[in-house]
């Protein structure tokens, strides 16, 4: 014959243990939260960075080429001088070694120019880089704010079903007498977190090991609280205990 009352403790201690993991997994859950937010945030200011990398780079560009435009000047206006004592020169040598100045700072001057064209061509790719990369950032930015909303309402529906499930406990949790209640702190101790495990086809559904046929036909028969005599939890047989209709039953 079957003991009621054994029954209906053992589903209480059931229904008691089901809500128990459901509010582990969700403070599990709940305490990851910040960390994937800021994992999101980190990405936005990785990206960030390199988009000022971009933006640092083109203006390095833009400065030597202002740096090469003053310089050609420079150059231009040594030459025009040059060009100018030219006229002025009164010796052969002084002439030839003007020409040869004027040479020099006009292969000079065509190295500069080198340099500013091949700066120019640098300058476009690098805008058009940072062009891309910001409309990136914007696209990313967007999406950031958007899955950290979405994991933010997440969190926000976890911690109602949590509340919930804090009330439900605490219904559950006072149907039990002061002698079941130590008795399942007690389990839940060393069962580290999990105090009561379902035991279907003889095998334990927490430690998955296979309970002795002796101790199979005891918990069947439920004339007594039973432990798994492996991981040492409460055990009850799933096919005659629903736990569930303790949790949904106001």
């Amino acid at each position: 014959m079957m003991t009621t009352s054994i029954k209906e403790s053992l589903a209480i201690l059931a229904a008691l243990q089901r809500i128990d993991t459901q509010r582990a997994s969700i403070e599990k859950f709940l305490s990851g939260v910040s960390e994937r937010v800021d994992s999101l945030g980190r990405q936005l200011v990785s990206f960030e960075a390199q988009v000022d990398d971009g933006l640092r780079h083109l203006e390095d560009l833009r400065k030597q080429y202002r740096r090469d435009e003053s310089e050609l000047k420079t150059i231009e206006s040594s030459v025009l001088k040059s060009e100018q004592k030219l006229h002025a020169v009164k010796t052969n040598k002084e002439y030839q070694s003007t020409l040869k100045e004027i040479d020099d700072l006009k292969l000079k001057a065509s190295i500069v120019q080198d340099q500013m064209l091949t700066a120019l061509e640098a300058i476009e790719a690098a805008e058009k880089q940072v062009a891309v990369l910001k409309a990136d950032l914007v696209d990313m930015q967007k999406e950031i704010e958007e899955n950290q909303a979405s994991i933010r309402a997440e969190a926000d529906s976890h911690r109602s079903v949590f509340d919930a499930l804090d009330e439900r406990r605490h219904t559950v949790w006072a149907s039990l007498d002061a002698k079941m209640q130590k008795i399942y702190n007690r389990a839940l101790q060393q069962g580290h977190g999990v105090a009561v495990a379902a035991v279907v086809d003889g095998v334990c559904q927490v430690c998955r090991m296979n309970l002795p046929p002796q101790a199979y036909i005891e918990l069947m028969r439920m004339n007594s609280l039973e432990m798994c005599p492996v991981c040492q939890r409460l055990i009850y047989p799933a096919a005659m205990i629903d736990p569930t209709e303790i949790i949904e039953d106001d």
